[in-house]
């Protein structure tokens, strides 16, 4: 599978997960590990990326929506930083799949 396709369909699923997720945990925990031989099937990196920048950024997006309706939530630390650590880790392994796509050679030199 094309590499910028299978971030944009993973990203799909994290996205997915995350609504599921914030309609009722225990689905979207299944989602997830239902969503998982995607990932490790194809390219890992890449799978990987498009499902954790998904995932966080939606879940971002939903946080912000319930915010600005006026509502709050109790120890919204926490409920952020579930949507913050897994978009910064998806990022950060953005990264090098970005370079090799768009350089076509290796981000590491062995």
């Amino acid at each position: 599978m094309n590499r910028g396709l299978l971030w944009i369909t993973t990203a799909v699923l994290g996205a997915a997960a995350s609504l599921i997720m914030g309609i009722g945990g225990l689905a979207g925990g299944i989602f997830l590990l239902l969503a998982l031989p995607l990932v490790v099937r194809g390219t890992r990196l890449v799978a990987l990326s498009g499902l954790l920048t998904g995932f966080g950024a939606f879940w971002l997006v939903m946080m912000g929506r319930q915010f600005s309706s006026g509502g709050s939530l109790d120890n919204s630390p926490l409920w952020l930083a579930v949507g913050i650590v897994p978009l910064v880790i998806g990022l950060v392994l953005t990264v090098p799949v970005a370079w090799r796509q768009i350089t076509g050679r290796p981000a590491v030199r062995g």
